[in-house]
């Protein structure tokens, strides 16, 4: 069974779709499957993934740099502890060397150790994608889902209750707790047949009357997110981890960008628009989950104490994906990147009822993109920065 540390996930983000295939292949992962394609799925959750992980580094370093700013240290100094400090937080291993030429870093350990954690579930996340639709494709004969958990030394006990839960395949509950429900998360999925429920003595449930809507704390300290939770029978409520609780197989995952400086989140977001885990939605919005989201913009300091925003980031949802997409020229992967440069560099800022309008212009004409509750909710290009 290949680890996080067979693998150099430097290099390999480095590397083109196809040969990143070939590499991970060769260190005995299978990223393919012979019952179900998912290398495409798989490729455009691992460059979300990446983004992040980049995002999680230059956060962690421009924390460092402020607080050495704030003591007053050098740049040799802050350079000096730079390598601990990375060392110490995770991401690298101990015993590298760098260049002084190049500055590259040499040794023997690459691999992050906190980057084996997320690794290993968006590797089960990709996992379970092609799993879903294999289940989904035969609920006929296996209409339950029961959920497994490893049941060992390491298992949570939170995940340990919900151990040989067992549900109806369309019961909504599994569009909250279809696993991984947060990092480390071993748990699975197996579907069964009648047969199966009457020998294994499984008691087929429902969630009806047991979901409850939820606050997590979620991003910067403070801010809160809504999610669903599962009532059980001691009264308490069970619920995945914070920005969890989704269906991988249904809605792909995306990160909280308030947590970040808003320069780095915006470089991340033009290269999600970009990126193949967005061309892959635009190529299929009508498919598009409800619930999908996808950044689109982030907004200044100076933005957010203009128009009062409580959050930075502006979100695109599917429905509005969809909505756009019924026009008779749709919006393409360049107009949404306009969209972005319109919010974010906006000329002119003016208020509609709740909704901000934010307007750009382009050419001889003007990109207006229209902003409520962080959320996009029209675009169009117009001869006038007014409605």
């Amino acid at each position: 069974m290949p680890t996080a540390d067979d693998v150099d996930l430097g290099y390999a983000y480095t590397l083109a779709p196809e040969e990143a295939i070939n590499y991970f292949e060769s260190k005995g992962y299978a990223i393919g499957f012979n019952w179900f394609d998912v290398r495409d799925v798989a490729h455009a959750r691992s460059f979300t993934v990446a983004g992040v992980m980049k995002l999680d580094v230059l956060q962690d370093i421009r924390g460092a740099l402020q607080s050495a700013l704030e003591n007053g240290d050098t740049w040799q100094e802050f350079v000096k502890g730079l390598l601990p400090l990375l060392e110490a937080k995770g991401w690298m291993g101990k015993g590298l060397v760098a260049d002084p030429e190049t500055g590259e870093l040499q040794g023997k350990q690459l691999t992050p150790r906190r980057l084996q954690t997320i690794f290993d579930t968006n590797i089960q996340s990709s996992y379970n994608v092609g799993r879903y639709q294999q289940q989904m494709a035969n609920v006929a004969d296996r209409p339950y889902f029961e959920r497994v958990a490893v049941m060992d030394s390491h298992t949570r006990p939170r995940h340990a209750a919900l151990n040989r839960f067992t549900a109806p395949a369309d019961d909504p509950v599994w569009e909250y707790l279809y696993p991984p429900d947060g990092y480390g998360c071993r748990c699975r999925i197996r579907a069964r047949s009648q047969a199966d429920v009457e020998k294994y003595g499984l008691t087929v449930q429902s969630s009806e009357g047991r979901l409850v809507e939820v606050e997590q704390e979620y991003g910067q300290p403070g801010q809160t997110i809504k999610t669903m939770g599962l009532r059980m029978p001691d009264g308490s409520v069970y619920t995945a981890d914070a920005g969890f609780g989704y269906n991988p197989g249904r809605v792909a995952w995306q990160p909280e960008l308030d947590k970040y400086h808003y320069a780095s989140a915006r470089q991340y977001v033009t290269g999600s628009l970009t990126g193949p885990d967005f061309a892959r939605a635009l190529r299929n919005t009508a498919q598009l989950d409800a619930r999908q989201r996808y950044p689109l913009a982030v907004l200044s300091p100076d933005q957010m104490g203009h128009t009062g925003a409580d959050r930075q980031t502006v979100s695109l949802s599917a429905p509005v994906m969809q909505q756009l997409a019924q026009r008779d020229t749709p919006p393409l992967m360049s107009d949404y990147v306009l969209i972005q440069q319109t919010i974010e560099n906006a000329q002119t800022m003016t208020q509609s009822g709740n909704a901000w309008r934010y307007s750009m212009q382009y050419g001889k004409r003007w990109s207006v993109a229209t902003v409520q509750g962080g959320e996009l909710t029209g675009w169009a290009l117009q001869d006038t920065p007014g409605a």
